[in-house]
């Protein structure tokens, strides 16, 4: 009988599904906030702090706060107007941190260790715990930053606007207004020296806040479009770090690039290819139940398995302890809306959901000018392959999945789901440009698996159930409700949260 000491010893093993949860429901993040929170406070009682800490913990994992850094010549207020109507954002100005008391402000010694406890202070009053926030025009300066950071106020994104050079304004300018850009009404109108302070501050609030920040260039662009494209970077969160293996879904029809995609993230990441097309013929052959009711389909029916089966099929071969150890990238499933529910309620599901969107022209034109060597079963396309066709005339043919009536039939039924897929997807999925290159295809792909999940809720493959108050039984054995006790007990401390 093992003593006690190789009891403890014993390697550790966490069921898969519990690593999937916390992916999807944040957990991992969820401490590290609350950790953070321990570090900045410091509580006398951690214990009672954590339990009150944690609801707070969780609206603040999920939601953004953001210092905006601008130059004087550039709209802050209604950029940050824009964020407020489409993320929720409550902007904050400098006016509202300073002191009422204060009005010189060329004699303010200590404004910046004022303007940190005004901030801390409206954060602990619970008027943004659900909103978020986003400073406008503070902190200006490397001491205010510090001083921000001292009283644990830390954004989620530090937002940089860089304009365009100055030859590139004057080309813009002469054809753009000033307001499309977001600049006031004239560069001459703004004191020189605001400008210079701005730049000589910008070095150390850069260096302070190196770990969040954001660039975006202005270019010709109009201010909405600015905030559009700022807004979408907003709700990107940074990878913190958890530990997680690939688990990846690239949905697309034929003749978007989801193989080509597949075999270079195998490549590059060293996962397991499920393609499952293939997988499905394997288990078609196999002498087992699915098989049977595989066969069974086929040969009685006439038609393709329903959802139900085709996600058993699925489900076997990602559990195989090569995609579990190594991670996988699935291809030609899910077809339907109901195959992506269904996807997310197995073991392990995809923690990254990736639509390839491919113009019905292009993907009609990769797949009609396709062409297979009937001697090697090497794959051409004709529009690439010149030589190779001179060369090997009379060898190259059209597979059968390649005829026309039958492209047109499989892009239709693609087309035809994936809006319902997209929908149900909503933003735990990324969406990327497949019509460009395939350096191009690639390189956004790999973008999204670095990114970290979006601001937003889990998907949700089936809703909870109702439960009726009449249906629950009472027992007497049940542990009594603990509201009970407030009546008797001494209230307990409560903290206030940043």
């Amino acid at each position: 009988m093992p003593n006690f000491v190789d009891a403890i010893k014993r390697p550790l093993s966490i069921p898969l599904r519990f690593v999937a949860y916390s992916e999807k429901h944040k957990i991992y993040e969820l401490f590290q906030e609350l950790a953070k929170q321990l570090i900045i406070d410091k509580p006398d009682d951690h214990i009672l702090y954590m339990k009150q800490c944690l609801e707070h913990a969780i609206r603040k994992r999920d939601i953004p706060r953001i210092i905006l850094i601008a130059p004087p010549t550039f709209d802050k207020m209604t950029l940050a107007e824009i964020f407020q109507k489409e993320l929720g954002l409550r902007p904050v100005t400098l006016q509202h941190l300073r002191d009422k008391n204060v009005t010189n402000k060329n004699c303010l010694c200590n404004e910046a260790g004022d303007l940190a406890m005004n901030m801390r202070k409206l954060l602990k009053s619970g008027l943004l715990h659900d909103s978020g926030w986003i400073l406008v025009d503070t902190p200006r300066s490397k001491r205010e930053a510090r001083a921000f950071q001292r009283l644990g106020i830390i954004p989620t994104h530090v937002l940089q606007i860089i304009i365009s050079s100055e030859l590139d304004r004057k080309q813009t300018t002469e054809t753009i207004p000033n307001y499309y850009l977001g600049i006031n009404d004239m560069d001459d109108d703004v004191d020189n020296e605001e400008m210079q302070t701005y730049t000589k501050n910008l070095r150390g609030l850069r260096e302070v806040y190196a770990n969040h920040l954001v660039e975006v260039e202005t270019g010709i662009r109009s201010i909405e479009d600015l905030a559009k494209d700022c807004v979408a970077l907003m709700k990107m969160k940074k990878p913190c770090g958890a530990p997680s293996l690939f688990r990846i879904v690239l949905i697309g029809s034929r003749g978007s690039g989801c193989r080509t995609v597949a075999k270079y993230l195998v490549n590059r990441f060293n996962l397991v290819h499920v393609d499952f097309n293939y997988i499905l013929e394997q288990a078609h052959l196999q002498l087992t139940p699915l098989g049977e009711i595989l066969r069974l389909f086929e040969q009685r029916w006439e038609e393709p398995p329903k959802p139900e089966i085709r996600i058993q099929v699925v489900d076997k071969y990602i559990n195989t302890p090569e995609c579990l150890n190594r991670g996988w990238v699935l291809t030609g499933y899910p077809i339907t809306v109901e195959d992506l529910k269904l996807l997310d309620t197995i073991d392990m599901p995809p923690n990254k959901v990736i639509f390839v969107q491919v113009s019905v022209e292009t993907r009609k034109e990769r797949l009609l000018n396709r062409r297979y060597n009937t001697v090697t079963g090497s794959k051409h396309d004709l529009t690439s392959s010149e030589n190779y066709k001179k060369k090997s005339a009379g060898k190259l043919s059209i597979h059968p999945k390649d005829y026309v009536n039958v492209v047109n039939e499989e892009i239709q039924r693609f087309d035809n789901n994936v809006e319902e897929m997209l929908k149900y997807a909503g933003e735990t999925a990324f969406i990327i440009d497949g019509n460009g290159d395939e350096i191009s295809v690639r390189e956004n792909v790999e973008g999204c698996l670095m990114q970290s999940w979006m601001y937003g809720k889990p998907r949700e493959p089936r809703p909870p159930p109702v439960i009726d108050p009449c249906d629950v039984e009472f027992n007497p054995d049940d542990e009594p409700d603990i509201s009970i006790f407030d009546e008797i007990m001494p209230p307990e401390f409560r903290y206030t949260f940043t």
